[in-house]
């Protein structure tokens, strides 16, 4: 069984006012953090959808086993964009694994144990869709697998939506991993996350 990872690295990263991703984080970025943390995971292979600051997020991640795959409509701002490209090129690939991971670039606090019972939970058939949600606060949070039956209609959700639309509709094939950490609703959107974030990891 082969879980891909799909990782967020196209956003201009507005609302922070410069790109986060290439923030300083433990021993280097928070996006290099992200995918040193994955590269940890059985989930092969770990796909970087780039777009904003494309040379820099690659630099960034230089020594790490990723492959690259550039979204030309970055710029829309639209997540959804850089899931499909990241699908499209999974598809594309020919073996293409079982399932893929939507992965946030800028959750520098991903945890190892959280992304391997969402694949371990998809290996014993737990669902076709599987997202962990929080314990206490009841939230879902990131990241969300998506299994290779369900890539079609991914990749056929019009501009403006999201994969949580996808999950809305489609109930009964989702599943929740109940998890013991908030690390699956931090993402760095400001300047005061990315302090907090860094208090964590410390």
């Amino acid at each position: 069984m082969q879980v891909a990872a799909i990782v967020l690295t196209a956003g201009t990263s507005s609302r922070y006012g410069a790109n986060k991703l290439l923030l300083p984080f433990g021993h280097g970025t928070i996006i290099s953090t992200v995918v040193a943390t994955l590269a940890q995971t059985p989930a092969q292979p770990i796909l970087a959808v780039t777009g904003h600051d494309r040379a820099e997020v690659e630099a960034a991640l230089t020594g790490l086993a990723v492959t690259f795959v550039h979204n030309p409509d970055f710029q829309a701002g639209e997540m959804l964009s850089s899931i499909q490209c990241g699908l499209a090129a999974l598809r594309e690939a020919g073996d293409a694994p079982q399932a893929a991971l939507i992965v946030l670039g800028d959750q520098p606090l991903i945890q190892r144990r959280v992304v391997e019972q969402l694949i371990v939970a998809f290996g014993q058939g737990c669902g076709e869709l599987i997202a962990p949600r929080h314990h206490l606060a009841g939230q879902r949070g990131h990241p969300v697998l998506i299994a290779r039956q369900w890539w079609d209609a991914a990749l056929a959700l019009p501009a403006g939506s999201n994969v949580r639309h996808l999950l809305q509709a489609h109930r009964d094939v989702l599943t929740h991993i109940i998890v013991d950490t908030d690390s699956i609703l931090v993402d760095v959107d400001t300047p005061e996350a990315y302090q907090a974030a860094v208090r964590s990891s410390e």
